[in-house]
């Protein structure tokens, strides 16, 4: 905690809360103190969290007591245990308050207290042994600390020791609640270690330490500082005002954005009490004083808590940020005036600049003079941004008068001070940011009041009057008619000027207006507003928030992309109090577009094939056959990162027709060659496809279930039984914005879970008498398996008729019959003999899939068969049959 190094205060604080109700804490820790002469030593702290901890002072005072040197005690605290080696923690001396005198090597406790008022000298030990500084290097000593809370009105303290042989009782347990003046049990705790050294010093070290409470609660995010800015000066009769900033970071260029509640110091004085609220990270309170004087001006507290340790610093005008700067003046007499925050370049409007002092009796503002004419020094100063990196440093002006902007270079202006002691102003400042208006009227001899100084100060906020929010191009109509502008999701420039005030019904703050070179703000959020399609999707500007930058130009260039497809425009939309705590106004583009797609993503489903002899699963070589389900493709167009533009689809903003997907038909099976080793043809018949929209950024190109295939038969199609290979594919997708697929082409092969067979419907030939009642022809179809023809018994599906017949009947009469073929047979047919003897063909026009090549010419022909009247059969019973010549 220390070195041994004299005069020293140290603190840290463990970042845990812990409930200060029905709660029991022990804390135990190993304690060195060696290396030096014998001084001072540390304390053990338990601080009001609701107030940010700040050291009490050194020496003595272990880090937690006061000091009469002007040292505040420990800020917030509500409990010291001091383990002191020179004894003077238990010692009314130096300031402190209460105590037994000074007990070297002792153990002592303070209570609560504020400022320079309380820590108290509640309880202690005497010169204990082994001394508290005999631990050496390597010989610690272990102490336990315990607050007990659990029975409501009290709080039970007690402190032991361990030395080495086991721990020992050095303050017996006593309710702390019972000491006069000791303040109730805060909300919540901070524990904190001070260590401490003065004269004398010594090394202070901890080790092994451990926390254990029945209730212990996370910090969370704290705020690291706060700022104040105030005008340095304020009078007595009146309320001033000052801006409070709550800091996310040590440098304060991220205010802390979570409302934040703080409570000030002064206790007394602040317009609504001394516990405010701060909403985007600033905010502006009001301070009376009656009594002339200086006022220390602090943040004791805060929830969310502030960093411990942490200090306030106060900024004068335009001066450093120090906590030395924290002095605010109060006198009686000046010049009182409130300057409105302002619009860049617009006129604020009658101000009234009043020449007052405080009236003894009432306190209340009355004029030092009225109905004169006085000279009055004016100046400006620069608050947000200072002095430094100003890309353009521009004057306030006064009744059209620019006036100087340092004290040693003010503007003397003569004022007519009237009824009231009241003269009137109108003020502009044409650029952005915090600025203070200094006031001074020096008395003379000439004015009977030589000697008299009235100052008088403000400070003010200047926003832009709007932000000029332009892309490279735009489009008035804000319609599907807007030319090609950007991929969805390809970065483009967004230029954001920030601008000044031109009129009152200014609403393009892009054309005549002037600029603002000192605006700057993090952080500032960008939205995007759907101009086209209407109903649409407003899509994801990102970023989501850009930093605008002082400069020149007042500009800021941000690259963005925009997520979607259609025609937007894009917004400044700065949050509340955004800008030194005042609203800023929202930024809005022109209608800029239009935005496509960048790419299609192309899903395929290959589709199925359908057998024409579903029951057997074949279709014969030359016989057509369709879809089983005919494939399609998911066509969905995305932006440059891959999320779907959602409003592609919609009415105008889709450019792709049927006629941009382009498909390619196979003409040959991949796998399947005929007799003479070459790939098996492959003929297809297509019907128009179909492109239809599934849901919003989502379309489905189908192929139509109508279309029609064919393996055409040949006499070299004579082949084995094979199942379909066929490549299909969608050789390019296209709009007429020339937006294309991504991968494009993309090939595939519609399952067929089925063969092409060679078949062929065979007839036999028939003889008999001209005298039977009937012949019966037998016929069947037949599959080429195995190198020759069998029946094709998987053949249930097929069907005939005696229509497709051609026979002469010159000796028959065939008996009509129509059928399905069961196992590849069927029929036969019946041929009734008409009593005459011959031969009658019998031919039968079948489809072309059931033809053969049946004498070997190279030509497919019907299958054809005789039927002979007039041949005697003989008897069924008769084995053998010769004729014999008679002699």
């Amino acid at each position: 905690m220390t070195e041994a190094v004299g005069n020293q205060s140290t603190a840290a604080t463990l970042q845990r809360e812990i409930p200060g109700a029905e709660n029991l804490v022990v804390l135990e820790f190993d304690y060195y103190a060696y290396g030096g002469n014998g001084a001072d030593g540390i304390a053990v702290v338990l601080s009001d969290a609701a107030i940010t901890p700040q050291p009490g002072s050194f020496g003595g005072s272990l880090g937690y007591a006061q000091r009469n040197n002007g040292d505040a005690g420990f800020a917030g605290g509500w409990l010291g245990i001091g383990i002191d080696e020179f004894g003077n923690f238990s010692a009314e001396a130096d300031g402190r308050q209460g105590g037994v005198g000074q007990i070297t090597d002792s153990v002592s406790i303070r209570g609560s207290g504020s400022g320079a008022d309380g820590y108290r000298y509640l309880a202690g030990t005497g010169t204990l042994s082994p001394g508290i500084d005999s631990t050496g290097p390597n010989n610690p000593h272990r102490y336990r600390i315990t607050v007990d809370s659990r029975l409501p009105g009290q709080a039970i303290v007690a402190v032991e020791r361990n030395t080495g042989s086991g721990f020992e009782e050095l303050i017996a347990p006593f309710d702390v609640l019972s000491a006069a003046g000791q303040a109730a049990v805060p909300e919540n705790f901070l524990l904190s270690l001070t260590g401490s050294t003065g004269d004398s010093s010594n090394i202070h070290e901890l080790d092994e330490l451990q926390l254990c409470a029945l209730k212990l609660n996370p910090v969370g995010v704290q705020v690291d500082h706060f700022e104040i800015d105030h005008d340095g000066v304020a009078l007595t009769c009146q309320p001033e005002a000052v801006t409070i900033r709550a800091c996310a970071d040590a440098d304060c260029n991220q205010l802390f954005s979570d409302p934040v509640t703080a409570t000030l110091a002064p206790e007394d004085g602040w317009v609504g009490g001394n516990v405010v609220s701060i909403t985007g990270g600033a905010g502006t309170v009001a301070l009376q004083n009656t009594v002339a004087g200086a006022i220390t001006l602090n943040v004791i507290g805060s929830q969310p808590s502030t960093r411990p340790q942490s200090q306030t610093l106060c900024r004068i005008g335009n001066g450093p940020l120090a906590p030395d700067n924290c002095t605010l003046n109060f006198v009686d007499s000046g010049l009182a005036f409130e300057v409105p925050d302002l619009v860049s370049h617009r006129a604020s409007g009658p101000v009234q600049l009043r020449a007052v002092r405080r009236d003894d009796q009432t306190q209340a503002c009355v004029p030092a003079f009225e109905d004169v004419n006085r000279t009055v020094q004016f100046w400006s100063t620069y608050i947000s941004p200072d002095d430094m990196d100003r890309p353009v440093s521009r004057m306030v002006e006064i009744n059209g008068v620019a006036v100087g902007n340092t004290s040693s270079s003010p503007t003397s202006m003569e004022l007519r001070f009237g009824a009231g002691g009241i003269a009137e102003v109108d003020i502009i400042y044409p650029d952005a940011g915090q600025m203070q208006l200094n006031a001074l009227y020096q008395g003379s001899e000439a004015t009977e009041d030589a000697g008299l100084l009235m100052p008088g100060a403000d400070s003010f906020v200047s926003v832009p009057a709007g932000f000029c929010v332009s892309a490279a191009s735009s489009c008035s109509q804000g319609d599907e008619t807007c030319p090609l502008f950007r991929r969805a999701g390809e970065s483009f420039d967004l230029t954001i000027t920030a601008a000044g005030w031109q009129s009152d019904t200014d609403v393009d703050f892009c054309v005549g207006n002037p600029i603002t070179p000192n605006f700057e703000r993090p952080g500032i959020p960008l939205q995007v507003e759907l101009v086209a399609p209407a109903g649409g999707e407003t899509g994801v500007v990102s970023p989501g928030s850009y930093d605008h930058a002082r400069a020149v130009d007042a500009q800021t260039t941000v690259s963005v992309d925009q997520s979607e497809v259609g025609v937007f425009r894009f917004l400044t939309s700065p949050a509340p109090g955004a800008y030194l705590g005042r609203d800023l106004p929202q930024g809005r583009s022109a209608p800029v577009g239009r935005f496509y797609p960048d790419r299609f993503r192309v899903t395929v489903d290959p589709g199925a094939f359908a057998a024409e002899c579903g029951a057997g699963q074949f279709t014969y070589t030359g016989q057509p056959f369709g879809w089983l389900m005919a494939p399609t493709a998911l066509l969905e167009p995305l932006s440059v990162q891959g999320g779907r533009t959602r409003n592609y689809t919609s009415d105008g903003f889709r450019r792709l027709s049927v006629a941009g997907v382009s498909t390619l038909v196979p003409i040959n099976d991949l796998a399947a060659t005929d007799a003479n080793g070459d790939p098996m043809t492959f003929s297809v018949t297509q019907e128009a496809a179909v492109l239809s929209v599934q849901e919003p950024g989502l379309m489905l190109f189908s192929f139509n279930p109508n279309d029609q295939f064919e393996y055409p038969k040949n006499p070299a199609t004579r082949i084995e039984p094979f199942l379909p290979q066929l490549e299909f594919t969608v050789t390019s997708v296209q709009d007429t914005d020339g937006v294309q697929a991504e991968a494009a082409p993309y090939d595939f092969e519609p399952e067929a879970s089925f063969e092409i067979r060679y078949g062929r419907l065979i007839m036999e030939n028939v003889y008999g008498p001209e005298t039977v009642e009937a012949l019966f022809m037998p016929f069947r179809v037949e599959s080429f398996e195995g190198g020759r023809f069998v029946t094709h018994d998987a053949d249930s599906c097929t069907t005939w008729t005696t229509t497709d017949i051609d026979s002469a009947e010159t000796h028959h009469a065939l008996l009509a019959d129509s059928g399905v073929f069961d196992q590849g047979t069927a029929g036969p047919l019946r041929l009734e003999p008409l009593g005459t003897q011959g031969t009658d063909l019998v031919t039968w026009d079948v489809p072309e899939w059931l033809e053969d090549d049946w004498n070997n010419d190279g030509v497919l022909a019907d299958p054809s068969a005789t039927a002979t009247f007039g041949v005697y059969r003989g008897n069924d019973r008769i084995i053998y049959w010769r004729e014999v010549t008679a002699n």
